[in-house]
């Protein structure tokens, strides 16, 4: 049987179609459009145009489910971009009348609970830290023997960065120590001070699979090996900070709908590498949808 489920991300709305056969999980389909919500909220309010925006792309993505599944089986979730707007309310009514679906709205600590479900089903997780950088949010998981022992969700993400504090489109040097300040004090604030390190970390979302294909553009990586060391985005952001031709001809090539928040977003993950002594980058394919589905569909 399938399932549609659908992420209306602050950065990337993506739907995943899911085969269940057997009590086993297969991707049919992945389609994603990069709609940019967090660019469109202002003083807190998601403005008109991002709720339609948001409406165009799920009608987009219905039509492309009603292939695959009933009506019935088309699930909807919004993180960052919808849960801290104060016009929530508004947003949800509009989504509704125009597409028939009530997304279910995610916490924090919920969207990192599911993060770590949706990894962990399909890759060995024992111990170390999990990172998923969205749009407008980061979240942080640290589990041990398998399981997670603490989760926490910081409002900084590679989007809401870029527009709180790059004024073109390079970060100048007095906006990079900005942005680092900002997210040293997010991990302060959340008590994320690590007694032990952490060599390995698990990466999900759109701008740790970003960092994959550019070590392998740049650095000869097989595109197969999904664990990467950490000096490859050390290597990656020195090439951005001295705005070298190579790295973004290479941003063009290969991540063009990351021009603008690749170098916000790889800054989040390096200060979060040095924090918790991390080594290596396991890039995971699976992620929140996953455990959505797993824990709310499946379980539900």
């Amino acid at each position: 049987m399938n399932y549609a489920i659908i992420d209306i991300g602050s950065n990337t709305m993506r739907l995943s179609i899911f085969s269940h056969e057997d009590k086993k999980i297969t991707t049919v389909i992945r389609q994603k459009e990069v709609a940019g919500l967090a660019g469109y909220i202002k003083e807190n309010r998601l403005e008109s145009q991002g709720i339609q925006k948001a409406c165009d792309v799920l009608c987009e993505f219905m039509k492309t489910a009603a292939h695959f599944v009933s009506e019935n089986d088309i699930h909807a979730f919004a993180t960052a971009s919808l849960r801290g707007i104060i016009n929530q309310d508004q947003a949800l009514e509009m989504i509704q009348q125009t597409t028939g679906l009530l997304p279910a709205i995610l916490s924090g600590e919920e969207e990192a609970r599911l993060d770590f479900i949706g990894a962990a089903h399909f890759t060995e997780c024992k111990d170390g830290i999990l990172i998923d950088i969205g749009g407008a949010s980061t979240e942080l998981v640290r589990f041990e023997n398998a399981q997670p022992v603490r989760l926490a969700s910081m409002p900084i993400g590679c989007l809401n960065l870029f527009t709180r504090f790059v004024g073109k489109m390079i970060p100048t040097e007095k906006e990079r120590k900005k942005i680092k300040k900002e997210i040293r004090e997010q991990l302060d604030n959340h008590g994320w001070n690590a007694e032990v390190n952490f060599p390995l970390m698990i990466g999900i979302g759109g701008t740790v699979r970003a960092a994959h294909k550019l070590s392998c553009g740049l650095f000869s990586m097989p595109q197969d090996q999904n664990e990467m060391n950490v000096s490859f985005i050390r290597e990656i952001l020195k090439k951005l900070k001295n705005n070298e031709g190579e790295i973004y001809r290479a941003v063009y090539k290969l991540i063009p709908e990351r021009t603008l928040t690749v170098f916000t977003g790889l800054m989040i993950l390096n200060e979060a590498i040095k924090r918790f002594g991390c080594e290596s980058i396991f890039v995971s394919d699976y992620g929140v949808r996953e455990g959505y589905f797993i824990d709310r569909i499946l379980k539900g």
